[in-house]
């Protein structure tokens, strides 16, 4: 399985290559461990050899002006370090194991002998330097793969987790075959002596050749770590795509202690495990302090659906939902988020500009739709933010009424203590670019995209830089979502409206016509407010094009008949989501995937 000539064999480069050929090949190669994260050679080295990939995986970057560039990974029957022998030239990117691997080393001499009695080998060689000069640099995260090899490891000491290594061996059994393995498993097939007193390649080579040969054979390979067999964990961490940490749920608000595992090259994340019960949790950000966490789930342990949502990102098919800003139209986006619940399609991810913010940090909280209903019929009337008029100095409106309006629905939540993964978008006034909140403080980050120009002041947040609605740069971030499947609804159609009035008229003269007339009657003429969020989701349109282009399923959610700061038109407005969206997404859904986990 792991002889040079089989991983020849699978190798485009080597293509019409006879059998005979490959296997003189292979012997000519000299064997070369490489544990992970060990450097294969740097960018701007001499090039004295070319490689062969036998067992593992490595990663190939560029330097960049903002840091190392992934162009792409290479995988077992790949070949790296031949462009340099053939130019001269030095090389031209870092190759860093990501796995112990096994490397098969081709001398210059040798490989220039190669080329000479073997010319397909030369052709192959000139293809795949023509393909890689002709693609473009892969954007940010698009050059790596699913993870495949995922190691579970507890974050405090002692607890058991067998329960979640088979809840999440079991979601995962939806979309191919799984093989769970720990420390018991690998005595048992590589014997008791493998993990005795030998040097660190002689130990780590068995270890992945036998999770290489799982990897061929299992669409995913779950590996259970133990403080009590540091060997075995080390071996494990070393090879892994992934490393979910799980923490349980009550141990969250403890001091989190330092890490003290060496980590290696993967991917970390952090599992929070649940009771049924599902208490709401605090503290989960300062686990990130301490950790290199990118992500954090919330499960619990009894709840297959919750388990699904975890299968779908480490599948690549989870579901993001964009919730586009437009004022008391937005409130079309709770009729959304009913109809997608109906008909069992899940979201994942969920974030939103201005009203679609906080809508999206209500989903992602974890409140249900009757909650949120509640919240907005309730809290609207309470707080009327958008009228909370005050001495137009720094903005007509105090941004007191919001913050307790924010305060009242979400007090001290943070984002990393939230349900699913959510965020809200705003405008940063100190950098000139938009933002994705996505730590920290939710009703800091809807306060920092409801901060509408004019209306108020500028939103400060922790950081002390400055923001405003969001829609100024991007009122539909789809950008944002880091799903694989990704869904945009928009709301903010303009409804073009021609003035009543032959010519700009004083403000006295609007003020009198509403006064003697029904307000319905009155010639129309924009008020302040009106003029400026309009002029901000005008301001916007040009981000639609590429929101379109983005998702996956464009919405656009025909709300127009709801005025921009009508919230007491709460039942219109999400009657008239939830009948679009069951129009549009019925069909689209039944188009899926059936083994889509769920």
């Amino acid at each position: 399985m792991h002889s040079p000539a089989d991983a020849l064999r699978r190798s485009p480069v080597f293509a019409g290559v006879t059998d005979e050929a490959l296997a003189l090949i292979g012997a000519s190669v000299d064997s070369v461990p490489l544990l992970g994260g060990q450097v294969l050679f740097q960018q701007g080295d001499a090039g004295e050899a070319a490689y062969l990939v036998l067992s593992g995986r490595l990663r190939v970057e560029r330097a960049g002006p903002d840091g190392a560039v992934l162009l792409r990974e290479l995988v077992r029957g790949d070949l790296v370090g031949e462009f340099a022998l053939l130019t001269g030239a030095p090389r031209t990117a870092t190759v860093t194991a990501m796995r112990d691997c096994e490397l098969g080393r081709l001398p210059r001499d040798r490989f220039d002998a190669l080329l000479v009695a073997h010319p397909d080998v030369a052709i192959g060689i000139s293809r795949q330097l023509a393909a890689l000069l002709a693609a473009a640099p892969p954007p940010a995260g698009v050059g790596r793969r699913h993870p495949t090899v995922v190691v579970l490891q507890a974050a405090v000491a002692d607890e058991d987790l067998q329960a979640a290594a088979h809840a999440l061996t079991e979601a995962l059994g939806c979309t191919g075959t799984v093989a769970l393995v720990d420390h018991q498993h690998a005595l048992d097939v590589l014997g008791p002596e493998i993990f005795s007193d030998r040097g660190a390649s002689e130990e780590a080579l068995p270890v992945a050749r036998w999770l290489q040969q799982l990897e061929a054979t299992h669409t995913h390979v779950i590996c259970v770590a133990s403080p009590a067999h540091p060997r075995w964990s080390a071996a494990c961490l070393r090879q892994a795509d992934l490393l979910l940490e799980a923490l349980p749920a009550a141990r969250v608000p403890e001091e989190p202690p330092r890490a003290t595992t060496a980590f290696g090259q993967c991917r970390q994340e952090l599992l929070v495990l649940h009771p049924m019960a599902r208490p709401r949790v605090h503290g989960t950000g300062r686990w990130f302090a301490q950790r290199p966490y990118a992500r954090c789930h919330h499960v619990r342990l009894g709840h297959a659906g919750d388990w699904a949502r975890l299968a779908r990102h480490l599948t690549g098919r989870s579901i993001g939902l964009a919730l586009g800003g437009g004022g008391a139209r937005g409130l079309a986006h709770l009729g959304l988020l009913r109809a997608m619940d109906e008909l069992g399609i899940p979201v994942d991810e969920v974030g939103g500009t201005s009203i679609g913010g906080v809508i999206a940090a209500q989903y992602a909280s974890g409140m249900g739709f009757e909650e949120m209903m509640a919240r907005h019929r309730e809290d609207w009337a309470r707080f009327h933010p958008h009228r909370a008029y005050t001495l137009p100095l720094l903005g007509m409106v105090r941004v007191s009424a919001a913050d307790a309006m924010m305060r009242h629905q979400f007090g001290g939540l943070e984002f990393e203590d939230c349900w699913i993964q959510g965020f809200t978008c705003s405008a940063n006034l100190s950098t000139g670019d938009r933002t994705f909140h996505r730590r920290g403080s939710v009703a800091d980050a809807c306060l920092a995209t409801m901060a509408i120009p004019a209306l108020g002041p500028p939103y400060v947040t922790a950081d002390g830089s400055l923001h405003v609605d969001g829609a100024v740069v991007d009122n539909l971030p789809v950008a944002g979502l880091t799903a694989s499947v990704t869904i945009a609804a928009s709301v903010s159609a303009l409804v073009w409206r021609s003035s009543g009035y032959p010519r700009t008229p004083s403000p006295w003269r609007v003020l009198r016509d509403r006064w003697r007339s029904r307000q319905a009657l009155a010639p129309y003429f924009p008020s302040l407010v009106e003029t400026v969020l309009a002029s901000i989701l005008l301001a916007g349109k040009h981000r639609d094009s590429d929101a379109r282009q983005l998702s996956d399923l464009h919405l656009d959610i025909p709300a127009g008949e709801v005025a921009l700061f009508a919230f007491d038109r709460l039942e219109t407005a999400m009657d008239v989501g939830y009948r679009y969206a069951h129009e549009r997404l019925g069909p689209w859904w039944a188009k899926r995937d059936p083994s889509f986990p769920r």
